[in-house]
């Protein structure tokens, strides 16, 4: 496990604005910095029974009941580079999928390019071994604009399945209206096991084992990668998969 290059940003203070709310638009334009606690992020994830409509709402139970993660940081975990605009998100699993759920703060809702997916759009990253450098990759952009990529020893590869990722989003404003004044967004992701499926696991998981996760957005992450590359696994969240 390679470690954070500074113990500095271990010792800077965590405020929190308001406590955890059960729904996603009550969330504060203007979150502090949050760098305090475990690098890479920690999550438990819970086992739903009721697998949630993929529709972008998360207003499902099932959300209701899940934390939230830390909000995103910069992603070289700078105490001078905190995000403007508050992006956090929930996670959920049963025997079938992989439940990602996300908030975004967004004033200026756009359709973006996919060439600009990268810097606009939310992109996620999850494995199930951190070390073989296979892993997916989940893009979305307020437009609904789903792409998904299987990348097999850090190589994109053409991956068949018959499974397939679900993807939606949800929008607080109005798409392309330049001048009025937007919320933000939700983005809702159902990965299949199938689709992470790799010689050392089982296709189901079962209850304690960890996944590996990221997202990352207009330069800021959940969990911050500091100087290495997006694709190293091993500063991605450890998401625990709870009974």
């Amino acid at each position: 496990m390679r470690l954070p290059p500074s113990p500095r940003f271990f010792v800077l203070a965590a405020f929190s604005l308001l406590s955890v709310f059960a729904s996603c638009s009550s969330a504060p334009d203007h979150p502090t910095l949050d760098l305090a606690g475990d690098i890479p992020r920690l999550y438990a994830a819970k086992f739903t029974h009721d697998a949630p409509k993929i529709d972008g709402s998360l207003d499902d139970q099932a959300w209701r009941d899940a934390p939230w993660t830390a909000n995103f940081v910069a992603i070289e975990g700078s105490a001078t580079s905190r995000p403007r605009y508050q992006s956090r998100a929930k996670m959920l699993w049963n025997r079938q999928y992989l439940f990602l759920g996300v908030w975004m703060i967004e004033p200026n809702l756009e359709s973006i390019p996919v060439s600009s997916l990268g810097y606009d759009g939310l992109l996620t990253f999850v494995t199930r071994d951190a070390e073989s450098g296979t892993h997916l990759q989940v893009s979305l952009e307020p437009g609904n604009l789903l792409l998904d990529s299987k990348f097999v020893s850090g190589t994109a590869a053409l991956v068949t399945s018959p499974a397939s990722i679900q993807g939606k989003v949800a929008l607080s404003g109005t798409l392309n209206t330049p001048g009025d004044a937007d919320r933000g967004w939700w983005a809702e992701i159902a990965i299949p096991w199938a689709k992470l499926a790799d010689p050392e696991h089982a296709t189901i998981p079962s209850a304690g084992e960890t996944v590996r996760v990221n997202y990352f957005r207009k330069g800021w992450s959940w969990s911050p990668y500091y100087q290495h590359d997006l694709r190293d696994a091993e500063l991605w969240g450890k998401v625990e998969l709870k009974p």
